[in-house]
């Protein structure tokens, strides 16, 4: 019996430390009727990085990046750090009959999307650029800027 109990709790420890390989980090940013450029990269739990380049782009296309297998634990930290699961899901345009977190909102902007599918759960953050005012917004502007550091992407995508 105890046998059996160690047993479970091994892999269930080793379950949690070990991401699953269809765990992943995406951070996808959208065209704006100018020049904004519109990209996502996707880093996987076992160090795969896949970047497509859509517009206004130093790279456009679909690229794999040099592996980096500890990019994936850093964004984790880093997400926790900021209370990642504590963000709305969207900051932006809302429904009819919706409250909306923007104090104001302003045309022409892009969004950035942030998403985790993580240890079977996803949690994805939309931002839309124009919303101006909510709480946090400070918080996530400088989240995204680190993340886009961290990832390494100003090579590909431009400053």
């Amino acid at each position: 019996m105890k046998y059996a109990i160690f047993l479970l709790s091994f892999i269930s420890t080793g379950l949690l430390a070990n991401p699953s390989p269809a765990d992943v980090f995406s951070m996808e940013t959208t065209a704006c009727f100018g020049t904004c450029p519109a990209y996502k990269v996707n880093v996987f739990s076992d160090g795969v990085i896949v970047y497509s380049g859509d517009d206004h782009t130093e790279l456009e296309g679909t690229y794999r990046l040099p592996d980096n297998p500890e990019l994936f634990q850093r964004i984790l930290r880093l997400l926790d750090e900021n209370s990642f699961n504590k963000f709305r899901d969207d900051y932006g345009w809302t429904g009819e009959g919706e409250e909306s977190p923007c104090r104001e909102e302003w045309t022409d902007h892009p969004s950035t999307v942030l998403s985790l599918q993580f240890a079977g759960n996803i949690k994805t953050v939309h931002h839309y650029h124009g919303c101006k005012g909510f709480d946090r917004e400070q918080e996530l502007e400088a989240l995204e800027k680190t993340l886009f550091e961290l990832i390494g992407l100003s090579g590909y995508v431009g400053t």
